[in-house]
């Protein structure tokens, strides 16, 4: 059994289909079908079967695609830390975090890690929830500071650091911009700029639950989806109104941020991670990431 054996059919598992797979791949069709075939009788269990629509995991399937994934990553991983040793480093910490803004502690969680151990190559990977997830059940990333809930195949790990806020995104001049509470109505009587549902479908649905109830409840009529950035930008226009969790990261004059009225809605924050990880550092973040919320925790007023 060789290396590639395990790319083949990651590929195959990824993409429930042949077709699709020998194209990621590169090679033919048949020959990635007779690979597939020589693995499994190697291993001697059917690890996929097959369908005029493509091809489906079994039991057995399911846990090499887990085993197969750590593996290649772990492999890619010592090539380039092997690399890296002849330049004074000593490892690599993969994180993803949220294309959308830093959440509360993560920056403070990197920069300590970053201190404790200067000889390792923390490299950060943007994306949003979903991608996020998928890195980690691929096993590309080593951890992850997300938003939750999120929806994975896996169940990874999870460190809740704390719980973060929505606020109300308003232009300065808005009629609301005087309150220090906004009340929810105000959401339903402007043009209410939507977070996308794409980049988080659980998210999306938790969200709106937090600002308007459930799906029977009123909602906005006029919903437009746009990237934070962009949503803000259309706010700082007068184009409508958000909510955000990352007024910290845009400096727009023309913007004010308030809070809601109660019950304040909150989305819980923290590191996902799963067990084994292609990284001997996750601990070590981990620990660095408990320390900072306790810290954190301690400096709020009681």
């Amino acid at each position: 059994m060789e290396l590639r054996h395990f790319r083949y059919f990651v590929a195959v598992a990824e993409e429930r289909h042949f077709g699709r797979a020998a194209e990621r791949l590169m090679i033919a069709q048949p020959g990635l079908s007779q690979q597939i075939k020589s693995l499994e009788r190697q291993l001697g269990v059917t690890l996929l079967v097959r369908d005029r629509r493509g091809a489906v995991l079994t039991p057995a399937g399911e846990h090499f695609l887990r085993q197969a994934r750590l593996l290649l990553e772990i492999a890619d991983r010592t090539v380039e830390t092997t690399s890296l040793i002849g330049q004074g480093m000593t490892g690599i910490l993969k994180v993803g975090i949220s294309a959308e803004g830093m959440l509360p502690l993560g920056n403070e969680i990197l920069r300590e890690f970053r201190e404790r151990h200067a000889n390792v190559d923390v490299r950060v990977f943007p994306g949003f929830g979903p991608t996020v997830i998928e890195g980690l059940t691929r096993r590309r990333l080593d951890a992850a500071i997300v938003l939750g809930p999120y929806e994975s195949d896996e169940s990874p790990r999870f460190l809740e650091l704390g719980k973060v806020e929505l606020l109300v995104a308003l232009p300065k001049d808005h009629r609301a911009a005087t309150l220090e509470r906004v009340p929810r109505s105000e959401l339903m009587r402007d043009p209410f700029l939507d977070w996308p549902r794409s980049a988080n479908p659980w998210l999306h649905t938790h969200l709106h639950e937090e600002l308007f109830g459930p799906a029977a409840h009123p909602q906005p009529v006029d919903v437009t989806e746009a990237p934070e950035a962009g949503r803000l930008l259309l706010v700082a226009r007068g184009a409508g109104i958000t909510v955000t969790t990352f007024p910290q990261e845009l400096d727009l004059t023309n913007v004010v941020f308030r809070r809601l009225e109660d019950p304040v809605p909150l989305l819980d924050y923290g590191i996902a991670w799963f067990e084994p990880a292609a990284s001997d550092l996750v601990p070590e973040l981990l620990e660095v990431a408990h320390e900072v919320s306790k810290v954190s925790q301690a400096r709020q007023p009681t």
